[in-house]
């Protein structure tokens, strides 16, 4: 699948729930368990400069949300990435939430995720309120003007529908295993 065949899941659908090992940890988690709290799901990579451009500010984050019920799971979703690699830039970066491991893709096929970084916030019910860009950052313009992901978290915590509640995510393409079809 090319990530130009790929469609986002629209906010106000259903999170599809999967588990995945992290690969930190070793431990599996599970998204369904998660329900009742507010979900930031970051489709993450160890190589795109996008997506380790905004370590830090998860970083940053990470406490301050997990104390108000905000869980931030990244995602692995890069075919060719390797767990040593991934191991290597979270000590680097200090990435301190779980990065789950969803080489084979079929997390990100299943949200719809094309680039890295790639968020989707979940609500306490488990639906998407929010996905696309963390900011509007892109090649062009190297200075955050609007916090998309700030403004969608302060949205949900108000128990109101992000304004916008879906942006352009703008990286690198999320590489996925080529699988030639007969």
């Amino acid at each position: 699948m090319a990530n130009n065949d790929i469609t986002p899941l629209s906010p106000g659908a259903l999170a599809p729930d999967f588990t995945l090992p992290d690969v930190l940890s070793g431990l599996e988690v599970t998204l369904g368990t998660l329900r009742g709290q507010v979900v930031v799901l970051n489709f993450w990579s160890c190589e795109c400069p996008w997506s380790r451009r905004y370590d830090e500010y998860f970083s940053k984050r990470a406490s301050d949300w997990e104390e108000e019920g905000i869980r931030l799971l990244h995602v692995k979703s890069n075919f060719n990435e390797t767990l040593e690699a991934v191991e290597r830039q979270a000590v680097k970066s200090r990435v301190d939430a779980p990065i789950l491991d969803d080489a084979e893709g079929r997390v990100a096929d299943r949200f719809g995720a094309r680039t890295t970084p790639h968020v989707f916030v979940i609500d306490e019910d488990g639906r998407i309120a929010y996905q696309g860009a963390i900011d509007d950052r892109d090649f062009r313009n190297d200075k955050a003007t609007v916090n998309y992901l700030d403004k969608a978290l302060d949205a949900v915590r108000a128990h109101q529908q992000p304004e916008p509640a879906e942006t352009p995510a703008y990286g690198c393409a999320i590489v996925r295993e080529y699988v030639e079809r007969a």
